[in-house]
Formats: C-alpha cells, sequence, structure tokens
C-alpha cells in the first residue's frame, strides 16, 4: 500500500483542470451512508476516489446542505445541482396547489412519484422560483435538468403515457389545428394508429414541449440564467441500446435531442442511460457504442458543446457494476469523446460492496491528535476501538480515544508531544455494510499495518 506523506496538510491530488476527460459522480445525500458524518468527509472521500466533478442529486429542492456544497468546493471538485424537471419524489413543502400540476396518464401514475405537467404555467413558474432559490443558496457550478422528458417507452402498455391533461390537449388542438387523440380504443375513428397524419403532428407537439418547458425553466423571465448569468447549463436527454432508438424516444418521450440544443443553447448536454439498459445484468461497458446514433448528430451539429454520459451502476442488486466494469467504462467514453462520465451512485457500485478500507492519507493534527483518512465509509464502532492502535516502543504512549468521522478516524495521544516523532501500528479496520442499499455483503476487513509518524509541521 501506498501512503501519502504523513505530514500533509491538503490532499495531493491531481485538480480537475489537468484532466481532459473528466471522472464524474452522483451522490444523493438522503442515502444513510452519507448521515451521522461531517461534510467535511464526505468531500474526502470522493476527492481520495478521483473523481473532479460531483453531481448533488437535489430529489427536494427545499432541502438543501449548502456546507456539503462548500465543503465539495473546498476539495477543489466541481458541483454541480442535478434535479428532476418533470416531477418529484416527494411534495413536503409544496404549495397547496400541486395536485393541479399532475401530469394525467392514460391509465395510472407510477408508484412513489409524482409527474407534474410541462405544459402547466403554474408548475413552471413554481419550479423557476425554487430553482433560483437553490442556486442562489449554494455556490454551485452548474446546474442540470435531468429526466425532463414525457412518460414513457412503455407507456401504452403500463398505462403511464402522458400527459393526456385537458390543457396539454387545448395547446396541440390550438396549434396543430387537430382534434384530440384516443390513445386506448382501437375502434375509435380518432385512434392514433388510425390517424398517422395525426400522430405526428402529436409527436411534434410532446417534442415542442419538452424544449418549451426546458427554455422558459433556462432561459424565459426569473429562469435559471436570469436568476445566476455565471452558472452552466446542461440538458439531458435518454439514449437507448436498440434499433431505432432515436426514432423510439422522439415517438415516446419526446426527445429529439438536436432540437433540444438548438432551441435551449445550454452550456453542455447529456445523454442519461435509459432504464431498459441499465437494468440489465449482462450489460458490457462498451454498450455505449450503442448510442452513437444519439452522440453523433449532436456532436455535428454543435461540434464546440462538451457531451457528458449517464450511467447506473447499481439501483437493483443484479446489476451492481464492478470496479473493473467502471473501469472499462471510462475506456470506452473517452474513447468515444465525451468529456465527463457520471454515475448512479457512488456508494451503489458492486466495489463499494467489496471494499476493505485502504488508508490513504495521514495527517497530524495540533493538541496531540491525528487524522487516518480511508478510500471508504468505515465502521463507526469497531474504529472507536482504542485497543486497534499501538503507539510502538515507548510504553507511556497511547492511544486515548479514535473518533470516526464517515471515512476519517481521529485518534487522541496520550504520553506524547506533538513535537516527536512516533510509530503507530493499526489492526483491523472494516468498511460500513449496514450503510448499504443492499444488505447481502459481509463487513470488509483490512489489517492497516504499522507506519513512522513524523512530529508536526515535519
Amino acid at each position: 500500500m501506498y501512503l501519502l506523506s504523513p505530514a500533509l496538510l491538503t490532499l495531493a491530488v491531481t485538480t480537475s483542470s489537468a484532466f481532459a476527460f473528466e471522472k464524474g459522480i452522483q451522490i444523493d445525500p438522503g442515502f444513510p451512508y452519507y448521515q451521522g458524518r461531517s461534510e467535511e468527509s464526505i468531500a474526502e472521500e470522493l476527492r481520495l476516489n478521483d473523481y473532479t466533478i460531483v453531481h448533488y442529486f437535489i430529489t427536494n429542492e427545499n432541502s438543501i446542505n449548502v456546507k456539503l456544497v462548500e465543503e465539495l468546493h473546498k476539495a477543489g471538485l466541481e458541483v454541480w445541482a442535478l434535479v428532476l424537471g418533470n416531477g418529484t419524489y416527494s411534495t413536503a413543502n409544496f404549495p397547496t396547489e400541486w395536485p393541479s400540476w399532475q401530469m394525467k396518464h392514460l391509465v395510472k401514475n407510477y408508484p412513489g412519484f409524482t409527474f407534474f405537467c410541462m405544459n402547466n404555467q403554474d408548475y413552471r413558474d413554481w419550479k423557476k422560483a425554487s430553482l433560483a432559490k437553490v442556486i442562489k443558496s449554494a455556490p454551485f457550478d452548474g446546474v442540470e435538468l435531468a429526466e425532463s422528458y414525457l412518460p414513457e417507452i412503455n407507456g401504452f402498455t403500463s398505462g403511464a403515457y402522458a400527459c393526456l391533461c385537458d390543457h396539454c390537449l387545448e395547446i396541440f388542438k390550438q396549434k396543430f389545428n387537430e382534434e384530440p387523440l384516443n390513445f386506448s380504443r382501437s375502434s375509435d375513428p380518432r385512434y392514433y394508429r388510425r390517424n398517422k397524419e395525426a400522430y405526428e403532428k402529436w409527436i411534434q407537439f410532446r417534442v415542442f414541449t419538452v424544449n418549451d418547458f426546458l427554455n422558459d425553466i433556462v432561459n424565459g423571465p426569473g429562469g435559471l440564467r436570469e436568476a445566476r448569468p455565471d452558472i452552466m447549463v446542461s440538458t439531458w436527454s435518454l439514449g437507448i441500446a436498440q434499433r431505432k432508438g432515436v426514432e423510439l424516444m422522439r415517438e415516446t418521450q419526446g426527445l429529439d435531442a438536436v432540437s433540444l440544443v438548438n432551441t435551449v443553447k445550454p452550456d453542455r448536454h447529456t445523454i442519461q442511460t435509459h432504464w431498459p439498459d441499465w437494468v440489465r445484468e449482462d450489460l458490457s461497458p462498451q454498450y455505449i457504442k450503442d448510442y452513437e446514433p444519439f452522440a453523433e448528430p449532436l456532436r455535428e451539429a454543435f461540434p464546440d458543446l462538451p457531451l457528458m454520459l449517464q450511467t447506473d451502476i447499481g439501483s437493483q442488486p443484479q446489476m451492481r457494476r464492478s470496479d473493473k466494469w467502471l473501469t472499462d467504462f471510462y475506456e470506452e467514453a473517452k474513447r468515444l469523446g465525451y468529456q465527463s462520465v457520471m454515475s448512479y451512485e457512488y456508494h451503489l457500485g458492486l466495489g463499494i460492496y467489496q471494499k476493505a478500507p485502504t488508508l490513504k492519507v495521514v495527517k497530524r493534527l495540533p493538541n496531540n491528535r491525528l487524522q487516518l483518512s480511508f478510500d471508504c465509509r468505515v465502521d463507526t464502532f469497531t474504529a472507536s476501538d482504542t485497543n486497534r492502535y499501538q503507539v510502538v516502543g515507548n510504553e507511556d504512549a497511547y492511544v486515548s480515544l479514535a473518533i470516526a468521522d464517515g471515512n476519517r478516524i481521529i485518534l487522541i495521544l496520550n504520553g506524547i508531544d506533538d513535537s516527536e516523532a512516533f510509530e503507530l501500528e493499526i489492526g483491523e479496520i472494516q468498511n460500513s455494510p449496514n450503510l448499504f442499499l443492499f444488505k447481502d455483503f459481509p463487513a470488509q476487513t483490512n489489517n492497516v499495518g504499522k507506519f513512522n509518524i513524523p512530529a508536526l509541521n515535519d
């Protein structure tokens, strides 16, 4: 194991400006893995794992950990506010009128998620005000509107197809001079499959809906650019590894990435991996070669537009991705010319389940304290056991207290002065499987070893 210089007061890692290709990561601070620890420890752990861009997934815009954003910045990380465009997982603290914003689905909504109609101006105005508050409250470098699309690829069979509210149908009628179509009864003369020309206009209307919504949120009165002209903006669209996938996304989800970018004019654009791909256990890390029909038209139309790529590495047990899978994925993305990639979500990948804590930084602190920094979160109970730390060759010196803080352990030393060097033997330190999403992996343990600790300021 390679140990960074023990007297380091700052992390010795490469800054993001040195990267042509940047490794990003999504984090959702609502998970237990991020709870009960300092924001400094979260930022340090991500930096020790060589990430340069953090995408802070905001599931409720009324709850932002501003200190976490500040600490991520202090660690030298670029920080993006990742918000959802078409709905929310939580309506806590929403205005009382939020039920009137909802999409109307063919049959039913998704459980646990509320979709909002992107043509509803009241929702748009609230969303703009909410996002303005978010990006003014914390020093985000960028903001990205993920999942601003219409449901859904299998919406006709699942019943999730939307939006079919009266407001959308009226806009369609006015804009395209067409009566609403019927999407459920094949016997109806207005059944969508029997009216190809009108259905194509409906598809165009859905593309217009997505583009117009995002353009209003970003560039409209009270939008992101007005609220913070300095902030970077990324739009998102979906990729899928299927034949005629581009046409499929346009028809079923209202996504036409080229027209979207041309309308909104973002600073970056992100291609998100669609769920039929990321749920696959056997998904190859080179699957993104099949996303070239989505990426190539963007490169051709906007050669100076940086493209980012998003994947999922562990939302379901069968598709948790290993560190080797991720390395191969990064190499493929780099080869294809993406500026950056991001994974959902940092602690969900298979690697974190399999990782025994590795000591990366030892920092001598004033007042007889020592900070040990590992590359993953350590188990609080075992890391706090002072018997795991022995001062070698000095009978009067000992560790009187060990305090775990995420990936860090702070040791309080007795019988030794800051000006004295010493040798420390560190026993077994284990990771924190009790904080993982799935509980099917045992604790991973590392017998850390013996190290020379120089005097403070040596």
